[in-house]
């Protein structure tokens, strides 16, 4: 009966590993996580004077910049999506956890992931997602 029960408990958690990388092969159609070599793909950087005439759009490149002002700089900002997810804990309190990623359905698994598999709630969802920038350098073009 010892031996029974082992193999029930060893199949079990076999399955449930098998299972946790089913999406997977269920959405084939999803791109790699990291399109063209890794980092961080969604970073963009904009080059403008000190002056104001050019906060709205820029330059391309601190090069463009200086040939045209004498001091420029460079701001570079990073995009991810934000999503967060509601589970119930054992004693029934909703709790909600939150996933990033540089697209939106890796911030979706991040934060099913979490509620589901790291703190192991029910009733997992995402309830919501948003787009969010922020700041990841900034400096002045020589």
């Amino acid at each position: 009966m010892k031996h029974l029960a082992s193999i029930i408990v060893i199949t079990f958690f076999a399955l449930n590993s098998f299972a946790g990388g089913l999406g997977d092969w269920i959405r084939p159609d999803r791109p790699a996580p990291y399109p063209g070599g890794g980092g961080r793909p969604n970073v963009t950087c904009s080059y403008s004077d000190d002056g104001w005439e050019e906060h709205w759009r820029g330059h391309n490149s601190c090069q463009e910049c200086l040939s045209k002002h004498g001091n420029c700089n460079e701001t570079c900002n990073a995009t991810f999506t934000v999503c967060q997810a509601e589970g119930t804990d054992y004693r029934g309190y909703k709790m909600t956890l939150e996933g990033r990623g540089n697209y939106r359905y890796e911030a979706e698994r991040q934060a099913m992931d979490l509620c589901q598999r790291s703190y192991r709630y029910g009733n997992c969802r995402i309830t919501n997602c948003n787009d969010r920038s922020e700041r990841v350098s900034q400096r002045r073009c020589r």
